[in-house]
C-alpha cells in the first residue's frame, strides 16, 4: 500500500502531491454517471487521501412510512429537483425537517453513513496515514457535519488553523472534514471551528476573494474541474488544454496555496470510464507528467521572482513553491494512484535544484557585493 507517511512525518501538506478522488461516492449508475468502481476504503487503500464529496438526502422506503438517507449524488443541476419534507432521517435516528432531493438524471451513490465508517476503518487500520474528505454542491449541512462528528469519533482531526502547513506528522490517524464556504455558514454557530468541521477555499473562484490568509482554519487550493458541456465530445483533449492553462495562472499565487488540477473528463453523453481509460493510455499519462513537471517549473520561476529575497539568507536551503499538490481522478485504482504517488520525487528534485540555484544566484550576488566594497575602499585610498 502507498504511504504518505513515509516521504517524512515533517513534510507539511502543501508539499506533497496525493490522489484525489472526483465524486468519490458514485460507483454505479449509467456509464455517462459512474465515476468510481471501488468503495472508499479500497480508494484509499489503493492511495487516494482527498475525496470529493456531493451529498443529499434522497427518500426511501421505511417501516413505518418514508424515510430519508444522506448519499452521494451526480446530476447536473438543471436535473435536480430539491423540496422540503419532514422525513425520519436514518443517518442521525430521528424526524427532521429536510431538503428532499429528486433526480430526474444522473444518479445516487454511496450513503454517507458507509463513507464514514469506511474512512475511519482505514485511518484505525493504518494510524500513520490520513483522509480528507471535501463537501461540496451539499444539501442538508447541518445534519452532514452532526453525521461526520458522531460517526468519526476519535477519529475526527479536530486542529484548527492553516491546513496547508500541518505536517504529515499533524494529521496521522485523522479523517478530515472539509465545508466549502456555504457550508461552514449553515453550520458554525452549531458546530464551531474545534469540533472537526474546517473549510475550504478556492482561490480560483471568479466571484470569490482570492486572498490567501494564512490563519485561515482550513484548506486553500486554486484549481477547477470540467470541461463545458456545450462541447460535448473531446473531453480528454479540452480538460488538458484547461489545467495546462489553470498550472500556468497557479504559479503566481502565494507559494503556501495548494495547487488542484483535475485529470477527469465528467460529461453528459460520453461514457466517463471509456474517455478515463483514454487519459491513462501511455500518451496522456506522459501529458499529465509533462504538465505537473511544467507547472511546477513555472511555480518555481514565479517563487523566485516574486516571493525570495535574494539578499536574504533566512531561508537557506528550503524553498516552498506553488505546486499542483492534489490530482483529481476518475475510477481510482493502484496504477493511477502510484502514477501520482511518483510525482513526489519529481517535486524533491524540482525544488532541490530550484534551491541550488538561488543558493548559487546568491553566492554570486554575495561575491559581485565584496568586489563592489574593494572597489569603493580602493577608491578612497587613491584619493
Amino acid at each position: 500500500m502507498i504511504s504518505y507517511y513515509q516521504l517524512g512525518a515533517d513534510k507539511q501538506l502543501n508539499e506533497i502531491v496525493m490522489a484525489g478522488s472526483h465524486d468519490a461516492g458514485i460507483t454505479g449508475g449509467a456509464s455517462n454517471v459512474q465515476t468510481q468502481d471501488l468503495d472508499i476504503r479500497q480508494q484509499a487503500e489503493a492511495g487516494v487521501r482527498v475525496f470529493d464529496l456531493r451529498i443529499a438526502a434522497q427518500t426511501i422506503d421505511g417501516i413505518g412510512g418514508k424515510d430519508a438517507m444522506l448519499r452521494a449524488f451526480h446530476a447536473d443541476g438543471m436535473l435536480k429537483k430539491d423540496e422540503t419534507k419532514s422525513r425520519f432521517v436514518m443517518d442521525v435516528g430521528r424526524q427532521e425537517t429536510i431538503t428532499r432531493t429528486k433526480l430526474r438524471g444522473g444518479a445516487f451513490g454511496l450513503g454517507l453513513t458507509r463513507m464514514l465508517a469506511e474512512a475511519r476503518g482505514f485511518v484505525q487500520a493504518h494510524p500513520d496515514e490520513f483522509l480528507i474528505l471535501k463537501f461540496d454542491k451539499c444539501s442538508n449541512w447541518a445534519l452532514i457535519a452532526e453525521t461526520c462528528v458522531n460517526d468519526l469519533g476519535a477519529f475526527i482531526y479536530k486542529g484548527t488553523g492553516n491546513l496547508n502547513t500541518r505536517t504529515l506528522r499533524d494529521l496521522r490517524g485523522k479523517v478530515i472534514v472539509l465545508f466549502t464556504s456555504e457550508g461552514v455558514v449553515a453550520v458554525r454557530k452549531q458546530f464551531p471551528v474545534n469540533s472537526g468541521i474546517l473549510g475550504i477555499r478556492n482561490l480560483y473562484d471568479k466571484s470569490g476573494d482570492k486572498t490567501y490568509f494564512p490563519a485561515y482554519d482550513g484548506l486553500q487550493y486554486f484549481g477547477k474541474g470540467g470541461t463545458s458541456v456545450a462541447k460535448p465530445f473531446g473531453k480528454v483533449g479540452q480538460n488538458e488544454r484547461k489545467q495546462a492553462k489553470l498550472m500556468q495562472r497557479g504559479g503566481h499565487g502565494n507559494p503556501e496555496v495548494m495547487g488542484m488540477m483535475y485529470w477527469t473528463s465528467t460529461g453528459l453523453l460520453e461514457s466517463i470510464e471509456n474517455r478515463n481509460d483514454t487519459m491513462w493510455n501511455g500518451s496522456n499519462v506522459a501529458a499529465l507528467r509533462r504538465m505537473w513537471k511544467k507547472g511546477l517549473s513555472d511555480a518555481i520561476d514565479e517563487r523566485i521572482a516574486h516571493h525570495v529575497d535574494p539578499t536574504s539568507h533566512a531561508f537557506g536551503n528550503v524553498l516552498k513553491a506553488f505546486m499542483p499538490n492534489i490530482v483529481m481522478i476518475d475510477f481510482a485504482d493502484d496504477t493511477k494512484c502510484k502514477t501520482i504517488y511518483e510525482l513526489n520525487h519529481v517535486a524533491a528534485t524540482a525544488l532541490t535544484d530550484a534551491a541550488r540555484a538561488l543558493d548559487d544566484e546568491i553566492q554570486q550576488l554575495q561575491a559581485n557585493y565584496a568586489q563592489l566594497q574593494r572597489n569603493v575602499r580602493q577608491r578612497g585610498g587613491r584619493g
